[in-house]
């Protein structure tokens, strides 16, 4: 954005300039006889901006006019101002006439890099700027001002009408440096950059992962880019990172004022900059905030006599068991402080599930003695499960040598362990996905037989790791790893038609954090083998029912799965997300790092909200 780096850590909290102007289709000037007009002889912004990303006259002295629209990062080393086209100017100046420029693809506005601006420019004026085009950081700007001059004042003039998604011969580049207003509501998509830098990012719907909803290949690569058009970041007008209080929603966010993805914002105003993050615009208006996707309290009711059986990434639930160093472990909390706060949110919705199995990813592989992770999570949990508590799943061998591991609670009220818990340890399993655990469990209510496998598949990271063709990005929407991912969904597959724990039931459950999207290769080859894919299935159509469990670059999808034989798919009495995780600020979590003490505190609940990344899964059955 013009000469903008990203945002350097201050810690005065900067103001920015709210535009007052008319809202109309049309901009609107009013003569002001009390300032001379400046000279007639001028480089209009459209000549400046040009028709693609840079601007044609880069490097080049000029001179250029237009209508102050905002004072942007008032107070930073940063600051300036933009400006947009006189329009009865730019109607009538001969020496704007060009044949080769298409005006219509051209911005007509424009950033001035000046730190002084905020007392020498004010909404509002004509002003008339000599000075140096450049391309500081991807914005078209202009800089190193020689000489300045206010034409004229109290100039009326609209902000440009915008909707999304935006037309598609239209792009944000065309819009560069421009004061816009969007008449419509937007819907909250992302807010992973709202603790450091202020930002939000926006669309006219919620969007989602491209196959979460269409097959992987061309088409839904084609929406991938189509979505990217439809995405704003809408920032809080500072230059400051980690904001402290951050600004949206207002007044300011806390753990009691949470934004969560599926909100709405309306009375979106500003002007639109750049820089090598991206676009993203500078609000001359406070923005409005309606909550749209408010927090559920609680799952749905599990009926008295059902089995409920539930999954949940616990993100890391390392509990520093190291006796000569305890803290930091190698992933999750940091201290002893953090690990405090991070086991009371698990716990909080570990509780709230009220499942009668309980399958977990993310657990330290630490092994089963009194000072592991596992040990420690169940005997927090049993603290507040006083009437029914949980016992956990041993196995007999470590689940492999990998720093987490997946594992099983129990409620011992409803289901008893029958055979034996059984690990697999084929190819797949060696490297990447983690091994996978399997149990029976006899439902006492019932007395039916299931065998619950809990998973957890390689990721889609660390590309550059991958050997095999199949398990490079070949840029089908799938990501890294997918040769992994479908190998392990085969191997898992035979796994369980050999009745691992030794006991032979028809009514079988996969679930966990599959690491692929709903429409992607592991998922349908499962569907494939006879392998039923759970779905919600109530007559609540609005976004909390929808089947999604985590959020990544502002698109929504679900890396948790449940599949299961048609023997126990049958009983299906409800399948749900609890959205309590994905949609949250990931700063509401238990993390002190990068947080005045005001926002450790302001920040923090003990309950369920955003005790981790991904959504819990849970599947009711009635037999």
């Amino acid at each position: 954005m013009s000469s903008f780096s990203l945002r350097a850590a201050s810690a005065s909290a900067l103001t920015f300039a709210f535009v007052i102007a008319s809202i109309g289709a049309t901009p609107a000037i009013a003569a002001d006889t009390g300032h001379k007009l400046c000279s007639s002889s001028f480089t209009p912004i459209s000549h400046i901006q040009g028709q693609t990303d840079s601007s044609p006259l880069q490097g080049k002295n000029i001179t250029t006019q237009g209508v102050v629209t905002a004072i942007v990062y008032a107070g930073s080393p940063e600051a300036g101002i933009t400006i947009t086209a006189h329009p009865a100017n730019d109607a009538s100046n001969q020496n704007m006439t060009d044949k080769g420029l298409n005006i219509s693809k051209a911005s007509s506005g424009l950033f001035i890099a000046d730190s002084t601006a905020a007392s020498r420019y004010q909404p509002g004026q004509l002003i008339q700027l000599t000075g140096t085009v450049t391309e500081h950081n991807a914005m078209t700007s202009l800089t190193a001002i020689s000489h300045s001059q206010v034409c004229q004042t109290k100039q009326t003039i609209a902000p440009r009408q915008i909707q999304l998604p935006l037309p598609a011969n239209m792009s944000w580049e065309q819009l560069e440096g421009q004061w816009l207003s969007f008449s419509q509501k937007l819907v909250v998509n992302d807010s992973y950059d709202l603790p450091r830098y202020g930002e939000i990012t926006l669309a006219a719907e919620r969007l989602w992962i491209p196959t979460e909803i269409m097959s992987p290949g061309a088409e839904a690569n084609a929406l991938y880019q189509q979505q990217q058009q439809q995405m704003l970041v809408l920032d809080d007008g500072l230059w400051q990172q980690n904001p402290d209080p951050v600004r949206y929603p207002s007044p300011a966010l806390s753990a009691d004022n949470s934004l969560r993805i599926g909100d709405e914002v309306s009375n979106i105003s500003g002007v639109l900059i750049e820089d090598k993050r991206g676009y993203r615009l500078v609000p001359t208006t406070n923005p409005v905030f309606i909550t749209r996707n408010p927090r559920p309290a609680a799952p749905s009711a599990k009926p008295e006599t059902g089995l409920r059986i539930a999954s949940f990434n616990v993100l890391n639930y390392f509990n520093g068991s190291n006796a000569k160093k305890a803290f930091p472990t190698k992933r999750g909390a940091s201290n002893k402080a953090e690990f405090i706060r991070q086991q009371s949110k698990i716990v909080s919705a570990l509780l709230a599930l009220d499942a009668d199995v309980i399958g977990l990813l993310e657990v330290e592989n630490n092994g089963y003695d009194t000072n592991s992770a596992i040990v420690n999570l169940t005997q927090a949990l049993n603290r507040v499960a006083t009437a029914r508590p949980y016992q956990f799943i041993r196995t007999k061998q470590a689940p492999g040598d990998d720093a987490i591991k997946v594992a099983l609670l129990y409620r011992s009220s409803a289901v008893k362990p029958v055979g034996h818990a059984a690990l697999s340890f084929a190819a797949p399993f060696q490297y990447g996905s983690r091994v996978p655990l399997a149990q029976s469990f006899q439902h006492l209510a019932s007395e039916q037989i299931v065998t619950v496998s809990i998973n957890h598949f390689k990721s889609k990271g660390s590309c550059n790791r991958a050997s095999s063709k199949m398990d490079m990005n070949n840029h089908d929407g799938q990501g890294c790893w997918n040769g992994q991912r479908v190998a392990s969904a085969k191997a898992l597959h035979n796994w369980l038609a050999s009745q691992p724990t030794g006991i032979h039931t028809d009514k079988m459950l996969i679930l966990g954090d599959l690491n692929a999207y709903r429409m992607e290769d592991p998922i349908t080859k499962l569907e494939q083998a006879g392998w039923q894919y759970l779905v919600q299935n109530d007559k609540d159509t609005t976004q909390n029912s929808a089947a999604y469990s985590y959020v990544y670059r502002g698109r929504t999808g679900s890396l948790d799965h449940a599949l299961a034989t048609p023997a126990l798919a049958k009983y299906l009495h409800k399948m749900e997300h609890w959205p309590i995780n994905a949609d949250e600020p990931a700063v509401l979590d238990y993390n002190l790092e990068h947080k005045s003490s005001a926002q450790q505190q302001g920040y923090y609940a003990a309950g369920p909200y955003r005790s981790s990344d991904h959504d819990p899964l849970i599947a009711t059955f009635m037999f």
